[in-house]
């Protein structure tokens, strides 16, 4: 096997691993000072990272392809999830922590793939575009544009007409998405690595 298909693969089970386990622990509500956000922020946000350093690594046509790849896991994990909510449980105990835990709607898995389809697709059109010279610039902005748009649609979706404050969800999580891009956009400089220079 080959460093670009070595490469590929790596990225591939990052990427998917980050999608399939932001379903999982969903759930979890972190407070921090002011701010409340689920916990998967932080795995579905490095998602984003993953795919571009897939785009510059391996290629664009590939890159895509994890996309659709992704949405294909999530939906699947979604459905999987559901399934499992509906099978009877052997105790009244085990079933109410699985719907605790797992428990998803219709509407939250409506946002999610929505808000997954639309800006993980905006992510690579910007980041594969021609406006940027340096491959870590175009990172930034792509991941900062599409993770606004992926904040505001999930939250529309997932929440008008049951949530009254919907602007301080949306810019709350998007001051945290946009913490942890700038933490993490130094990950995006192993390219180099990875590609041998």
């Amino acid at each position: 096997m080959d460093r670009r298909e070595k490469n590929a693969m790596i990225l591939t089970t990052l990427f998917i691993t980050g999608i399939v386990i932001s379903n999982v622990i969903a759930a979890k509500v972190v407070k921090l000072g002011v701010f409340l956000f689920p916990s998967s922020i932080v795995s579905y946000t490095f998602t984003f990272i993953i795919a571009n350093m897939m785009s510059d690594v391996v290629g664009k046509e590939r890159s895509k392809f994890l996309v659709f790849m992704g949405f294909l896991a999530q939906a699947t994990a979604s459905g999987l999830i559901l399934l499992g909510l509906f099978l009877p449980s052997a105790s009244i105990e085990r079933g109410e922590a699985y719907r605790l835990l797992l428990g998803i709607n219709w509407r939250f898995t409506l946002a999610s793939l929505a808000a997954y389809g639309t800006s993980q697709l905006m992510n690579y059109y910007i980041f594969n575009s021609k406006f940027f010279r340096k491959a870590s610039v175009a990172n930034l902005v792509s991941v900062l544009i599409a993770q606004f748009f992926d904040t505001l649609i999930f939250t529309i979706v997932a929440f008008v007409g049951v949530y009254n404050q919907l602007f301080n969800m949306v810019l709350s999580q998007y001051v945290i998405k946009i913490i942890i891009v700038l933490v993490t956009n130094p990950i995006f400089l192993l390219t180099k690595k990875l590609k041998g220079e």
